[in-house]
């Protein structure tokens, strides 16, 4: 008898554990706007998948975002979020998103990412310039010389 209640006490103990921190992670999860900005960036891509493929109906365009909901999200992100951190560590980013400083992270992040991609590409496209002179060099490749200026009659 005493076996079998602490192992009703062990289950019933870790079910609480796991539904407060599947609380905590749907409350980090709804601090951090991570369900709205997956929805956001879900749909910037289905306006890309639509430029490039015409062929696809809006209709469809239309059922499959109606699918996607920040409910939906959530749920796919509980397990994830959870995986990777500790209750207490999701106590701290709960605190942390809660703060002004953490409200302002949400807010530009946004705009730290994209500048960060056009920069990051701006570096790929300067090295990869220099490594392709670099090696036609070393190749012995030159670039043409420039035109000559042509001679007035």
């Amino acid at each position: 008898m005493k076996k079998l209640i602490t192992t009703v006490s062990l289950l019933v103990g870790t079910l609480v554990f796991s539904q407060t921190s599947e609380a905590k992670v749907r409350e980090l999860i709804k601090v951090m706007g991570a369900d709205k900005m997956a929805i956001s960036g879900m749909q910037q891509q289905m306006q890309e998948i639509k430029k490039n493929s015409p062929n696809i109906s809006d209709e469809f365009f239309n059922e499959f975002v109606a699918e996607v909901t920040t409910d939906r999200i959530t749920e796919v992100y509980i397990p994830i979020y959870a995986k990777y951190y500790t209750e207490s560590e999701i106590d701290e980013l709960i605190k942390f998103y809660k703060s002004p400083v953490g409200k302002k992270t949400i807010s530009v992040l946004p705009d730290i990412m994209k500048e960060s991609i056009d920069a990051g590409g701006k570096m790929g496209r300067d090295i990869a310039i220099k490594v392709k002179e670099k090696l036609d060099k070393k190749a012995g490749y030159q670039n043409p010389p420039p035109p000559m200026p042509e001679k007035s009659k």
